[in-house]
């Protein structure tokens, strides 16, 4: 199946085709196969260094976004060693953008032998067109486009965005949605229409063992245009320790276009979830509002566009932690903004 592979960012931080359109097409004879795999991040580099222990603490305190230890403590649900933290970051995304910024605060670690550290810091300078927030989140919603996981209920309870591509399970099958424009890029709207009018008009047809790709092809939305062909295809899923091999129908289109409906057991759906989900490639995005400012979480950091030219940047990490980290990120963005 052509299910592409997928660049992510860390940053320190979809009626019919009708049968008499169907009768001039060659089905059956057109069979593609490829691999997908997990692409590797785009290069993001962050250098983050402690000052040395002989800063006084009076000197921690008084650097910008640093709360009281105490009250770090209490979130952070032990005690907590405190130092500071300076570092800078070198980030590019999806569509190309690219930016450095350097940031400055303090760091708590837990010292009762926990897993766990917050850095609560501000943004000190950058080279990005503009406010920083403004373009750091609109580096992460571009790979959120790309790359990012999210549900869709309204398609069903088990039904998922992934990337570009929307799947969802069906009677016992998980049914992959892949859909590409005239210039072959991957089309989200396109594949979300073909997953629409398949589960509309088909959902039978996906979970038969041999699928007909011409009944598939004939379920199109009038979008795609005129039918060119179909064909068998089939390929490969790889996530960390998990393989999928799904297998289906390509459908390819007279403008250029094309879509692909794939198959694979049911039984593997939690772990396809649980695997996309915990994936370091899978990018993670909500759009928040703290204190009254514009927030977003990127899922290792938190920024908070309460400061043009110093916004609050959170991060956190550690076994440890609330299993809730974003929650935890906020509450601490709420703790330095009361």
């Amino acid at each position: 199946m052509a299910m592409r592979s997928r660049s992510a960012q860390a940053l320190m931080l979809t009626a019919m085709v009708t049968t008499a359109a169907l009768a001039g097409c060659g089905g059956g004879d057109e069979s593609t196969s490829s691999s997908t795999t997990k692409a590797e991040r785009t290069t993001t580099t962050t250098t983050t260094t402690a000052a040395e222990t002989t800063t006084s603490r009076a000197g921690i305190d008084d650097l910008p976004g640093c709360p009281d230890t105490a009250a770090v403590e209490e979130l952070l649900g032990g005690p907590t060693e405190m130092t500071p933290s300076l570092g800078g970051s070198s980030s590019s995304n999806s569509d190309g953008g690219s930016f450095n910024y350097d940031y400055e605060g303090c760091s708590y670690e837990l010292t009762d032998g926990s897993d766990g550290e917050v850095n609560i810091t501000r943004v000190r300078g950058h080279d990005a067109d503009g406010s920083f927030f403004d373009a750091a989140e609109a580096g992460i919603k571009a790979d959120f486009v790309d790359d990012g996981m999210e549900p869709l209920e309204d398609l069903g309870e088990d039904a998922y965005r992934s990337g570009t591509d929307i799947v969802v399970l069906v009677d016992g099958a998980m049914v992959f949605v892949t859909a590409y424009g005239d210039d072959d890029e991957p089309s989200l709207p396109l594949a979300r229409e073909l997953a629409e009018s398949v589960l509309a008009e088909g959902s039978g047809l996906v979970t038969e063992a041999d699928m007909d790709c011409d009944e598939i092809g004939a379920m199109a939305p009038e979008s795609f245009g005129t039918l060119e062909s179909t064909g068998p295809t089939g390929g490969v899923i790889v996530i960390d320790d998990l393989t999928i091999n799904p297998s289906g129908c390509h459908l390819s289109f007279e403008d250029g276009s094309s879509g692909e409906v794939t198959t694979a057991p049911g039984d593997q759906w939690d772990a396809w979830v649980a695997a996309e989900q915990d994936s370091g490639f899978t990018v993670e995005y909500m759009s928040l509002e703290v204190a009254g400012h514009r927030a977003f979480d990127d899922g290792e950091a938190i920024i908070v566009d309460d400061d043009p030219n110093h916004p609050l940047r959170i991060t956190s990490r550690g076994d440890d932690l609330d299993p809730d980290q974003a929650d935890l990120r906020r509450r601490l963005a709420e703790l330095v903004l009361d």
